[in-house]
């Protein structure tokens, strides 16, 4: 059995993921910088460092916690179900993105995922929903000039 800390593990992970987007997003080009305030590279190169730092975080909360199982012998079956159908509910997510657009399948994606996660206030759901993807829809279509994929709503 893994006796580790699962913190210092997921903290790992989060490090050396973040080093490859960091180098990924250095690979870029830089021809669209001198027409933006804003290049393209901004926003991954930024994400790419708050997971570094977010994960030297995690990694040094599980250093100073005693080292614990990792896996417990049989994970329970409801957390299985669970697992494959957000699996499920992440390709379907991405299979209707195109044709019913940005804001009404990121809306009943989120709405099922917390249902999956356990979350049982529908009006805390409903709110939260709604201040994700319109902040979101936001910032992308109006502050980076991100086209999302529209409905046939055209929204």
């Amino acid at each position: 059995m893994l006796t580790k800390n699962p913190s210092t593990i997921l903290g790992t992970i989060l490090v050396l993921f973040s080093g490859g987007v960091l180098y990924l997003v250095s690979q870029f080009s830089t021809a669209a910088e001198e027409f933006r305030a804003l290049s393209p590279k901004f926003f991954p190169d930024f994400l790419g460092w708050v997971l570094l730092v977010l994960g030297t975080i995690i990694f040094v909360q599980g250093v100073r916690r005693p080292p614990a199982l990792v896996f417990s012998d049989r994970p329970e079956k409801a957390a299985v179900v669970r697992a494959v159908l957000f699996v499920f509910l992440v390709g379907a997510y991405l299979y209707f993105l195109p044709a019913l657009g940005f804001v009404v399948v990121t809306a009943l994606f989120m709405l099922a995922a917390q249902f999956l996660l356990g979350e049982k206030h529908v009006i805390l759901n409903i709110l939260r929903t709604g201040v994700f993807v319109f902040l979101v829809n936001y910032l992308f279509s109006s502050l980076l000039r991100v086209p999302l994929p529209l409905g046939p709503w055209g929204f």
